[in-house]
C-alpha cells in the first residue's frame, strides 16, 4: 500500500501529464478556437474539474491560455513575417475576421496590428511577452561581433521523428531534469534511440515552454507526445549561453542576416542540437547549434 504522501505524488504526476497533453493540443491547434469540452475530453475530466485543475497548474483559465497563445503567435507573425498580410495572419491564427483579429490584438497589446507593423523592429520586439523581460536588442556595433561568433550556415535537414516532454524555458535546472527524465523514459520503454540525437524545440510564440526532444527510430507507443522536426532548408548557427543570448541571436538573424541574404522565416518553430549530453551538463554551458527553417523571399 502506498502512503498518503506517495498517493498525492502519484496523483499530482497524473494531473500534470494530463494538463501537459492539453497544453500540447492547444499549441498544435493555435490556428483555431478550441472549446472547453474538447480540452476536458483530452484530459479525461469533467469540464468543471478540468477548468479548476488547469488554472491550478498554469495560473490561467483554459480560455485565457488559448487566447494568449493565439495572440502571441499573431504578434510573432507580425514581427518576423512582414510579407504576410494582416488578413493572412488573422486566418492562420484562427480569428474569424480581420476586424475581430484587430480588436483582440489591440485589447491585448494596446496597439492595433497596423500600429505594430509601423513600429521599428526594436520596438516590436519589446512588445513580445517573453518571461525574460531584459532588452534583447543589439546596437549596430555589436552586429559584426554577433555574426562572426555565430558561424552562420545553410543546411538541408531530413525529418526527425521522436517524442518530447515539456519544461519551462526560463528554468535551466528544470530543462536539464526534463532531459534526464526523457532519456530515462526512452530506456525504460526499450526505445531505439541514440543519446547523441537529443534536441531542444523552441517555440517563441508558446510562452514559457521548452520541449526536450528524443529522436527515435521506428514506431512509438501511443502514450508518447509524438512530434516530428520537419524536413527542409534551415539556417543554423552556433551559440553558447542563456536564453537572453538566444533571443539576441534570433533578433539579429530575423532583422539583418536573413533579409540581407534573400531569405525569410518559413516556420516559427526552431530546434537546437548539443555538443554534449544536456541531461548531464548545465544548459547555458553547452555549445548548441540552433536551426531556423527558412525559404527564399
Amino acid at each position: 500500500m502506498y502512503s498518503k504522501s506517495m498517493q498525492d505524488q502519484i496523483m499530482h504526476r497524473e494531473h500534470q501529464q494530463r494538463i501537459e497533453a492539453v497544453i500540447d493540443h492547444i499549441l498544435k491547434n493555435a490556428h483555431r478556437a478550441v472549446s472547453l469540452r474538447e480540452l476536458a475530453e483530452i484530459a479525461h475530466y469533467s469540464p468543471f474539474y478540468f477548468q479548476k485543475l488547469f488554472k491550478e497548474f498554469t495560473g490561467e483559465s483554459p480560455k485565457q491560455f488559448t487566447i494568449k497563445v493565439r495572440l502571441e503567435t499573431a504578434l510573432l507573425f507580425l514581427i518576423i513575417h512582414p510579407y504576410k498580410t494582416l488578413k493572412e495572419i488573422a486566418i492562420e491564427c484562427g480569428f474569424s475576421s480581420p476586424a475581430v483579429f484587430s480588436r483582440m490584438v489591440k485589447n491585448y497589446f494596446g496597439l492595433s496590428p497596423e500600429d505594430i507593423r509601423r513600429r521599428s523592429p526594436k520596438e516590436r520586439m519589446r512588445l513580445f511577452k517573453l518571461k525574460n523581460r531584459e532588452d534583447s536588442s543589439l546596437e549596430p556595433s555589436d552586429q559584426q561581433q554577433i555574426m562572426d561568433k555565430l558561424d552562420i550556415r545553410i543546411r538541408q535537414v531530413g525529418a526527425i521523428n521522436g517524442f518530447y516532454l515539456i519544461a519551462p524555458c526560463d528554468d535551466m535546472i528544470k530543462i536539464r531534469e526534463s532531459f534526464r527524465k526523457a532519456i530515462q523514459i526512452a530506456r525504460a520503454n526499450d526505445l531505439d534511440f541514440d543519446e547523441t540525437n537529443i534536441y531542444g524545440i523552441l517555440s517563441p510564440h508558446q510562452g514559457n515552454i521548452y520541449k526536450t526532444f528524443i529522436a527515435v527510430e521506428g514506431p512509438l507507443p501511443k502514450k508518447f507526445k509524438l512530434t516530428a522536426i520537419k524536413a527542409g532548408k534551415y539556417v543554423c548557427y552556433k551559440l553558447c549561453g542563456d536564453i537572453k543570448e538566444n533571443i539576441q541571436a534570433g533578433h539579429y538573424l530575423y532583422h539583418h542576416w536573413l533579409p540581407e541574404n534573400g531569405y525569410k522565416i518559413a516556420d516559427i518553430i526552431r530546434f537546437e542540437a548539443f555538443n554534449g549530453n544536456p541531461a548531464l551538463s548545465p544548459y547555458a554551458q553547452l555549445q548548441r547549434e540552433i536551426y531556423l527553417p527558412i525559404e527564399a523571399i
